[in-house]
């Protein structure tokens, strides 16, 4: 009889030893997936979508709008400008251009702007801000 005891208690902690392998099996796979999967993150940190702000030039309104596909910004673009402003801030529309480029290339807010379009760019960069504001996550 203790032979037989002796076989029930090899079995019990066999079947302890099992389902431990089989737990870290199964915790170790699901680590793995989930941080393969943070790297994987295509998605980005924006909703896709264009984004409208208003910046405020003088007495005038210029629009900013602010493209978002696949989570990243693929465009910034001045739109809805007045002749008018444009004859009063003759750098808007390079300073929009210069914004845009940088802006999409580095896909962040923090970039070197030329001396000569400071202002400008600075109004656009707030107006980009808004609008990636609206499209965050």
């Amino acid at each position: 009889m203790s032979g037989t005891r002796f076989v029930v208690v090899k079995l019990k902690e066999l079947i302890k030893t099992v389902v431990f392998a089989v737990l870290g099996v199964v915790i170790l796979v699901g680590l793995i997936w989930f941080f393969l999967s943070l790297g994987d993150n295509d998605s980005g940190t924006y909703r896709d979508g264009v984004y409208h702000t208003q910046v405020a030039l003088g007495d005038e309104n210029a629009v900013v709008s602010v493209t978002v596909k696949k989570g990243k910004i693929e465009d910034v673009a001045l739109t809805e400008v007045d002749e008018s402003t444009m004859v009063f801030y003759p750098l808007l529309q390079t300073a929009a251009e210069e914004v845009c480029k940088e802006v999409v290339k580095t896909q962040s807010l923090t970039i070197q702007v030329s001396e000569e379009n400071a202002y400008s760019a600075q109004a656009i960069l707030e107006a980009v801000a808004q609008g990636l504001k609206a499209a965050a996550k």
